[in-house]
């Protein structure tokens, strides 16, 4: 399999060439890499160049390199959270092992954009951006919007490794749940250098508003998950509709016509007539 220079680097088309295939699950976790010499053979390349690529997969924790054992396929776990669910992100992955880390980006006074200023009815307003990781693994990317009127004083160091909604209540403010979406969106550059996927990898952006009990919006966010994030949701069957009985429905017609009626003609419906 011959490679093109003006592709891009040698060892790039070597590393997506191998990642489409643990993607496309013809690599499956746990199964073998083709060994150094099988890829110097196959795309012609020399031995640097084919470690600097499989280096490359396995700083993005997706292969494993064992000495004189050769490279596997790292296994991919699974990250569940409720779609249905406002917050509690670190409670959820708690229960099934997994702690979640949270790390401050960025901070500062910016104008929203469209939604955001309409979602909160301001454009007064701070950007936050964290980065999430679950066992030192970044899994979230968010940009979240909040009301600089509401929350006037913000600093890096309150919500550094912390949960933004207990800071909230700290305040005195209770978040109370908002709409959701989910969509599959192409990873941009800023996604792919935070989730370290690759440039155009499709990943799961969740978008709303969190709201409190009065319907204030306290936070607009976006929040891009790494492909392998599962979201699970408790659906409902609508109960069958109930048919309705057409001589009931007829009566209640007649008995509405009569009333309407009677009360045209100053008649009393409920008055009986002298025999």
């Amino acid at each position: 399999m011959g490679l093109v220079r003006e592709d891009g680097p040698l060892y790039a088309q070597i590393r997506d060439a191998i990642r489409q295939q643990i993607d496309g699950q013809s690599l499956p976790p746990g199964a073998p890499l083709p060994t150094e010499d099988e890829l110097q053979a196959t795309y012609g390349v020399s031995r640097s160049v084919v470690r600097q690529a499989l280096g490359q997969l396995a700083d993005w924790g997706l292969i494993v390199r064992q000495r004189g054992r050769g490279s596997v396929v790292a296994p991919q776990h699974e990250h569940h959270r409720r779609a249905n669910q406002a917050g509690g992100l670190r409670q959820q992955l708690a229960s099934a092992g997994q702690e979640l880390r949270t790390e401050v980006l960025s901070l500062a006074i910016e104008d929203p954009p469209t939604d955001a200023a309409a979602a909160l009815r301001t454009a007064h307003t701070w950007r936050l951006e964290r980065l999430r990781s679950v066992d030192d693994q970044p899994v979230i990317y968010m940009s979240t919007w909040l009301p600089a009127d509401l929350f006037p004083t913000l600093s890096a160091e309150e919500l550094d490794g912390g949960s933004l909604h207990d800071w909230m209540r700290s305040l005195g403010h209770q978040p109370h749940g908002g709409p959701r979406r989910v969509q599959a969106v192409p990873a941009d550059p800023v996604v792919t250098q935070q989730l370290g996927c690759q440039r155009g990898e499709p990943v799961l952006l969740m978008q709303g508003v969190t709201q409190d009990s009065y319907g204030r919006g306290l936070e607009w966010f976006s929040a891009w998950h790494r492909p392998h994030t599962v979201f699970d949701i408790d659906a409902s069957v609508n109960p069958t509709p109930q048919t309705a009985d057409p001589a009931s429905t007829d009566l209640t017609r007649v008995r509405e016509l009569v009333t309407e009626l009677t009360s045209l003609i100053g008649v009393d419906p409920n008055t009986s007539r002298a025999g």
